[in-house]
């Protein structure tokens, strides 16, 4: 049942073509497993908001998967998911309400269609990306080492140019994470963006959020070498994220055009250059 649960998580989180896969160069066994079964939960709670649209089975999911939360605990669950994540974890209390807090953030911006001001999508991705990258921060015990805001300015790097990355996928859905303040300052509606042209206006808002990469990267010069070798596998996706960013705006942030990602070659040389944290 385990390798069972391996192969699942794996292929729904960290295939080898991804960037996640690179990232887990330095980690060992137990933890890699563990870093990919968290990745996993997000994709499946992430992947009701994206599935469902009719907001009572959106509920019945979400409620489902908190059962098998609870079944950490208090019994065997039944999801692959939840097999490698208690085979691997050990103190699974605490990893019980990180994994609660990312269901209620997902249910939360499921009913809540927009967000007023970009202070609300950081307060939306720290009770979902936040609380995945907390938790794994946590199983690899960094919590003396690196702070929580630390770890939320490299979450938001990696959120947002996931974000542009995937527009099109997310503006399909009619999940709009740009905050109403920004898209009226631009001038861009959401009827706009599902024309799926990157006018002017579009490209401006585009660019006002590669800004924001930038400035939350900053962090990263301010880590010592104990910090930046603790957090080894968050500064590779944060690199990742960041040499894609580079791609789309290289492109005239063409995002609502084409899906923009890097070749593995590229993300194992990302993860080579920076093994060495």
């Amino acid at each position: 049942m385990k390798n069972t649960a391996k192969t699942y998580c794996y292929e729904k989180a960290a295939p080898p073509d991804s960037a996640l896969y690179y990232s887990l160069r330095k980690l060992n066994v137990q933890q890699r497993e563990a870093v990919v079964a968290i990745h996993a939960f997000y994709r499946e709670i992430e992947d009701i908001v994206f599935e469902c649209q009719d907001h009572e089975l959106a509920l019945i999911k979400f409620n489902w998967w908190r059962s098998e939360v609870a079944k950490l605990t208090l019994d065997k669950p039944d999801h692959p998911v939840m097999v490698l994540l208690q085979n691997n974890l050990e103190n699974l209390l605490p990893v019980q309400q990180r994994l609660l807090t990312i269901i209620d953030g997902f249910e939360q911006s499921f009913v809540f269609e927009s967000f007023a001001t970009f202070e609300d999508v950081v307060v939306h991705w720290m009770r979902t990306a936040g609380e995945r990258e907390l938790l794994i921060n946590e199983l690899l015990q960094n919590n003396e080492i690196v702070t929580a805001e630390i770890i939320y300015q490299l979450m938001l790097v990696i959120e947002i140019v996931h974000y542009l990355q995937h527009l099109r996928r997310y503006v399909r859905r009619g999940l709009i994470y740009f905050p109403v303040d920004e898209l009226q300052q631009w001038g861009v509606t959401q009827t706009m963006l599902q024309e799926f042209v990157t006018t002017e206006s579009i490209k401006k808002l585009l660019q006002h959020q590669a800004e924001k990469v930038a400035r939350a990267y900053a962090v990263s010069k301010t880590l010592n070498g104990k910090q930046r070798a603790a957090l080894s596998h968050l500064m590779i996706r944060s690199e990742i994220a960041r040499t894609t960013l580079h791609e789309i705006q290289r492109s005239d942030f063409r995002v609502l055009e084409n899906l923009i990602v890097l070749t593995p070659l590229r993300y194992w040389w990302i993860a080579q250059k920076r093994e060495h944290f």
